[in-house]
């Protein structure tokens, strides 16, 4: 299980438990854990982001979380690694904070703004890795991702919400044949979530 993994899978679980979906509400305040999944591209090739969000709700509609997306696919970038021959695969893993808006808070159906401000990095690599091979390195960027959601409430402790992102990369420029423009793109997004608000 690599560091990417773990650093998922706890941030996962730190999500559910601080946002037990028995958690009893005051104030018009509260607060959720949600699984996310991101469908898009990189390079031209097709993309899926697994990761996880959370988010304190104030007066049920402002929210301020924070979330963490890893690439979950395997994406080529075009290029062979010249001393193994295989193909060179990209990785983008990105954490940061989540702030949104939540329009008719009181219905079933709401709809809200987002935006997503988060640090991250691109990574090389090969996918058999017992063989000789390149040493890649990995790059760092920013990136600055708005979007639009629906919801629909289920039971008042679970929200099922779709959306569309738009990711916007700055502090990066290129490395080996992958450039700003083949890391920017829409999104669109599945988001199950879990607590009171």
């Amino acid at each position: 299980m690599n560091i990417t993994t773990k650093t998922f899978l706890l941030l996962l679980l730190g999500l559910l438990l601080f946002s037990n979906p028995f958690y009893a509400q005051e104030n018009n305040s509260g607060a959720f854990g949600a699984p996310v999944v991101k469908f898009s591209s990189l390079a031209g090739k097709d993309a899926v982001f697994t990761g996880g969000r959370f988010g304190w709700i104030i007066n049920k509609s402002i929210v301020l979380g924070g979330g963490f997306y890893s690439l979950v696919n395997s994406v080529k970038t075009g290029q062979v690694d010249p001393v193994s021959g295989q193909d060179v695969r990209l990785g983008l893993n990105c954490g940061g904070l989540e702030f949104e808006y939540i329009f008719f808070p009181e219905s079933k159906f709401r709809a809200s703004v987002e935006m997503f401000f988060a640090g991250g990095g691109v990574t090389f690599s090969v996918p058999d890795k017992s063989v000789a091979h390149t040493s890649y390195y990995s790059d760092d960027l920013l990136l600055w991702e708005p979007q639009v959601n629906v919801e629909y409430e289920i039971v008042d402790w679970l929200h099922i919400g779709t959306g569309v992102s738009y990711r916007i990369i700055t502090g990066f420029d290129a490395a080996n044949g992958i450039y700003r423009d083949d890391l920017k793109g829409l999104s669109a997004l599945i988001t199950f979530k879990f607590g009171r608000y």
